[in-house]
C-alpha cells in the first residue's frame, strides 16, 4: 500500500467516524424528543382532582304530599362549586319529612320544598289523611302551661247517660280519644311564656266528628298527657258510680 491510498483509507474511516457520531447524536436526540413528548402526553391524560360532596337526592320523581322513605333519597356527588343554593346535605331528619313542592329525579332536597320550610303555609304541615281542630283551653293541664307542640294526649268524659227505659241518669266517666298529636299549642302574641289559649290539634275526619259531637254533648272534658313514646290505645273500661260502690265499698 502506497502513501497515497493510506490517506484515501483514514479519510474514509474519518468520515465514518463523524457520520457515526452525528447518526448516534441525531438518534438520541430523537429519543429525548420523544421521551418528553411522552410525559406531555401523560400529564394531559391526567385527571385533575376535584373536591366533591355527596348530597341526598330524589330517587325518581316525587309529587307534593309524599311522606319522604329511604327508597326516595339517593346520594349523588356534586363538585362543591356546583353545590345548589339552598341544597339539604344531610339524609339526618329527610326521612318522614313531606313535600310541599314536586322534585325531579336526581334533583336535590331543599327546605323550601319540604312541608314546614321556609315560605310554607299551615295546610302543608297537616299530615295527610288528617285535619286540624281548634280546641279552647279548658281543663286544668291546659291551664298550667305544661302541654307543647308535638305532645300527644288522651280524652277523658264524664256525661251524664240516661237508663235503658229513659227514665233514669247516671255519670259516667271513660275514656274517649287516645294519642292525639298536638299539632301546635296557640298562645297570644310571639310570648311563649304566655298561657295557651288553643291547641290545634291533628285528627282524622271521623275523630273530629266524635270530638266536635263531644264538645257538643254538654259532658266534662279533661285531657291527660301521654309518654313521648307511648302510642299504644288502651282498653279501660268506663266508670260510674256504681263501679265506684262496688270496687271500694262505698255503702
Amino acid at each position: 500500500m502506497n502513501r497515497r491510498q493510506g490517506w484515501m483509507l483514514l479519510s474514509l474511516g474519518l468520515i465514518l467516524a463523524l457520520g457515526t457520531g452525528a447518526l448516534v447524536f441525531f438518534l438520541l436526540q430523537q429519543q429525548r424528543d420523544l421521551s418528553a413528548e411522552a410525559q406531555r402526553m401523560a400529564a394531559a391524560q391526567v385527571v385533575p382532582v376535584i373536591a366533591t360532596m355527596e348530597l341526598p337526592v330524589a330517587a325518581r320523581p316525587l309529587q307534593p304530599g309524599l311522606v319522604i322513605t329511604s327508597d326516595d333519597v339517593l346520594l349523588k356527588s356534586f363538585p362543591l362549586d356546583l353545590v345548589p343554593v339552598g341544597a339539604i346535605t344531610s339524609t339526618i331528619g329527610l326521612e318522614k319529612r313531606i313535600l310541599s313542592a314536586p322534585i325531579g329525579q336526581g334533583e336535590t332536597f331543599s327546605s323550601s320544598r319540604l312541608v314546614g320550610g321556609q315560605g310554607s303555609t299551615v295546610s302543608q304541615e297537616i299530615p295527610p289523611g288528617h285535619v286540624l281542630f281548634a280546641y279552647p283551653i279548658g281543663d286544668l293541664l291546659t291551664q298550667v302551661n305544661v302541654l307543647a307542640s308535638g305532645d300527644h294526649i288522651d280524652m277523658l268524659i264524664t256525661i251524664p247517660v240516661l237508663s235503658k227505659d229513659g227514665t233514669a241518669s247516671r255519670d259516667v266517666t271513660a275514656y274517649t280519644l287516645q294519642n292525639i298529636d298536638i299539632f301546635k299549642v296557640l298562645r297570644p302574641g310571639t310570648d311563649n311564656t304566655q298561657p295557651p289559649t288553643a291547641l290545634l290539634l291533628s285528627l282524622t275526619p271521623e275523630d273530629v266528628l266524635l270530638l266536635k259531637r263531644l264538645r257538643d254533648s254538654g259532658g266534662k272534658i279533661d285531657l291527660v298527657l301521654r309518654p313521648f313514646s307511648d302510642q299504644n290505645q288502651v282498653d279501660v273500661p268506663p266508670i260510674d258510680n256504681e263501679v265506684l260502690i262496688s270496687r271500694y265499698s262505698l255503702r
